[in-house]
């Protein structure tokens, strides 16, 4: 029963370490961003152009799936990835 409770803490640990690294990304410059961290980074938003036909045009990231919209060119600036969730 130890072991699992071990695991289990571990394994939270892990998940929420991840959580609060993506979330400080956005705060954290290149320079200051450790080896580590570089290394095992997600891959920048890849947008494709579904509609160019309005004001807006719809993009779709090929790296994490979402949606959203830009009057450039080349997409978005930032990553939508974490509006996804929110309501």
């Amino acid at each position: 029963m130890p072991i699992l409770i071990a695991a289990a803490t571990i394994i939270i640990l892990t998940l929420w370490r991840l959580w609060a690294r993506d979330r400080a990304q956005v705060e954290i410059g290149r320079r200051m961003d450790p080896l580590f961290h570089r290394l095992f980074r997600r891959k920048p938003c890849r947008w494709q152009l579904l509609d160019g036909r309005s004001a807006l045009s719809e993009f779709r990231c090929e790296t994490c799936g979402v949606t959203a919209y830009s009057r450039s060119a080349r997409g978005p600036a930032e990553c939508k990835r974490e509006l996804r969730n929110r309501v």
